[in-house]
């Protein structure tokens, strides 16, 4: 069966903090786009890049609010919320009681929206999971002796009846204690955390091209020299406008090769992996010292 948590209020904060968040960075993205290519323009796409962890992080924890629930059946009570999937067998359950009011460490900045669904501990309980929408008082213990998970029930008498039920029609499949993942994050880099550096050090590179243009783009000459003659005379002249080509490949040969390459890591051909994501960087240094001769 399936037992929703007690309501809370902070998931309905957390989707509206997440609205205004979009709406100011779809108003500063219009703005830049709105402004002539200058260091202010950069500065303000430079923002809304630097922005879009944080609408990640509250788009995560929101989701994460919306999801929590409780399943039971004859093997295991299983806490999920979002993309993960919490296994407390029902056989490791010692006893379940209630919480109280336990003087619990405070949550950080990271754990908002959804302050009550963290790792936390007490004096007494020291490897305690919140997985709850309430305080502690407020919550069931399902004390397994290795650990306390904290959950919060709507329905707390028929969760107890039905646990109650499972418990003594005994398992059908004894499984473990284990906390389960469905991301894509571990399908691509769970063997090394090096290409996801890898492509961190590719992004940050194509940051520093189109920064570096757009703070040079206001100085430069309407009509630049692209290539020259043996004797020094320029051959082709071309609009500035055309030196966000250089940019732009390196933009493109981060996006396809991390894309590649992350199909290549789930085929579990790493090397191949790394050479595309490591061929992106050298892409963009190429392009970074080719922009540099470019400019005056």
């Amino acid at each position: 069966m399936v037992f929703k948590p007690l309501p809370c209020k902070t998931r309905w904060e957390g989707l509206i903090l997440c609205a205004w968040v979009a709406l100011i960075d779809l108003l500063l993205l219009f703005w830049a786009f709105r402004r002539p290519t200058d260091r202010i323009r950069f500065f303000l796409l430079l923002l809304i890049v630097a922005s879009l962890p944080l609408l990640l992080h509250l788009l995560y924890r929101t989701w994460s609010l919306f999801t929590l629930e409780y399943w039971v059946d004859r093997n295991a009570i299983t806490i999920r919320w979002a993309n993960v999937r919490q296994i407390v067998p029902l056989h490791t359950v010692k006893r379940i009681v209630h919480g109280d009011a336990h003087d619990v460490t405070k949550p950080g900045w990271l754990h908002w929206p959804g302050p009550h669904l963290r790792p936390a501990r007490t004096q007494q309980l020291l490897d305690l999971h919140l997985l709850a929408t309430r305080p502690l008082k407020d919550c069931l213990l399902l004390d397994t002796g290795a650990a306390v998970f904290a959950i919060a029930p709507a329905a707390e008498a028929e969760f107890l009846a039905i646990v109650q039920e499972r418990f003594q029609m005994g398992p059908a499949v004894y499984l473990k204690l284990k906390q389960e993942h469905a991301s894509l994050l571990p399908i691509f880099f769970a063997e090394s955390q090096t290409g996801l550096v890898l492509l961190c050090i590719g992004f940050i590179g194509v940051l520093a091209l189109f920064g570096l243009l757009m703070v040079r783009f206001p100085g430069l000459p309407d009509q630049l020299p692209f290539r020259h003659s043996s004797a020094g005379l320029p051959e082709l002249v071309r609009n500035k406008s055309a030196l966000f080509l250089l940019p732009g490949i390196g933009l493109l040969a981060w996006l396809a090769n991390g894309v590649w390459g992350m199909w290549m890591a789930h085929r579990k051909q790493l090397i191949g992996a790394y050479m595309l994501w490591g061929g992106a960087i050298i892409v963009q240094i190429c392009s970074l010292l080719a922009l540099k001769s470019l400019l005056p």
